[in-house]
């Protein structure tokens, strides 16, 4: 549905790294008080070990921030891909695609995107085609599924048909 984003991953993996650590110094600790070697040393070891645990995390996120720009403040470099595919009827003839209704999130109908965020892939239905994908160019849209409406409208001049498709879709 959408490309991966670096900067999420970064900041995912770090956070991931920091809990693994905390819940292996808490195995540790558990295995030393179901041994029956805890006690006033067990607490000290316990307490050592998350205070380096967190002046290790300190250090690092300085690390980041002084190594280079600040990543969490840069907009994503990646595009969001295309949505999937949303089925209409086939049709012997092509079809220029228009919003009817713009989209909205499902479970939020006061979230809209605007028109000029949604772009239609292919722009144009081909004569057969059974499906078009979407693509946004506002990437604080992406994550979500939404509701919305289109109109199919027969665009090789031999007449005036058309017809709306409602579809929900995972951007």
């Amino acid at each position: 549905m959408t490309a991966g984003r670096v900067q999420v991953r970064v900041a995912a993996n770090l956070t991931r790294g920091y809990v693994d650590q905390v819940n292996a110094i808490a195995q540790d600790a558990a295995q030393a008080d179901n041994a029956g070697k805890w006690g006033i040393d067990g607490w000290i070891r316990l307490i050592h070990n998350l205070l380096d645990l967190q002046m290790r995390t300190y250090a690092t996120a300085v690390d980041i921030a002084l190594a280079g720009p600040k990543w969490w403040l840069e907009q994503p470099t990646t595009d969001p891909g295309p949505s999937d595919p949303v089925s209409v009827p086939m049709a012997a003839y092509p079809r220029t695609i228009s919003v009817v209704e713009p989209l909205r999130r499902v479970g939020r109908p006061d979230v809209v995107i605007p028109g000029q965020a949604v772009h239609f892939v292919p722009e144009a239905l081909p004569p057969g085609a059974r499906s078009f994908e979407i693509r946004l160019t506002d990437q604080r849209y992406v994550g979500a599924s939404y509701v919305g409406k289109v109109r199919l409208r027969r665009s090789d001049g031999a007449g005036r048909d058309s017809s709306t498709v409602s579809f929900t879709v995972g951007l």
